[in-house]
């Protein structure tokens, strides 16, 4: 017979993995420390799963300690946590959308992706953070708890994040496709 803890964490917790996952991969763009990241949240939730109520911020709750966890693995670290997989399993340059894309299509597609991922390792953790939770559709309120920010400091690290980001991508656009500008008039 199953135990009650194990049943608590099925109820729980197994339903926002694949939520976790999504938010560690955009923190470390990496999946084996996205895994990490994931498998460390669990442990933690497993270890106070009787404090754990079915009320609906079990979520947002998951989040905040992995958002905790990751931060405090960078300070512990000294260096960005960002690592670059070329070419290995779960690399997002090496996956598909399209299932038989043109040479072209796959080509300008890759190119995309390839400065996406320079461009978003260049990101502070901090702006990582907002941004990917941003774009898991969660308000900057949602944030602000996830984070243990305020609301307001959300938006402002949102609005930087994503001047950087632009910032980022247009450096790297006009590094790799220069403009002449006196054949512009």
């Amino acid at each position: 017979m199953p135990d009650r803890n194990d049943q608590r964490f099925a109820r729980l917790i197994e339903p926002h993995l694949e939520t976790l996952f999504r938010a560690a991969w955009r923190l470390t763009r990496n999946r084996a420390d996205a895994e990490d990241l994931v498998q460390e949240t669990c442990v933690r939730a497993f270890q106070r799963l009787d404090t754990l109520t079915d009320d609906g911020g079990v979520k947002s709750w998951l989040l905040r300690v992995m958002h905790n966890l990751f931060v405090d693995g960078a300070r512990r670290a000294r260096i960005a946590p960002f690592i670059r997989d070329d070419g290995q399993e779960g690399s997002a340059a090496g996956q598909s959308i399209c299932p038989s894309p043109t040479p072209e299509e796959s080509l300008e597609r890759s190119q995309r992706i390839h400065q996406l991922d320079q461009a978003w390792g260049l990101l502070e953790p901090s702006h990582r953070a907002v941004l990917g939770l941003r774009a898991e559709g969660y308000s900057n309120t949602e944030i602000a708890a996830i984070t243990g920010i305020s609301a307001d400091a959300v938006g402002m690290r949102l609005q930087r994040a994503r001047r950087n980001l632009t910032q980022a991508l247009q450096q790297d656009c006009a590094a790799n496709h220069p403009i002449r500008l006196e054949a512009v008039k």
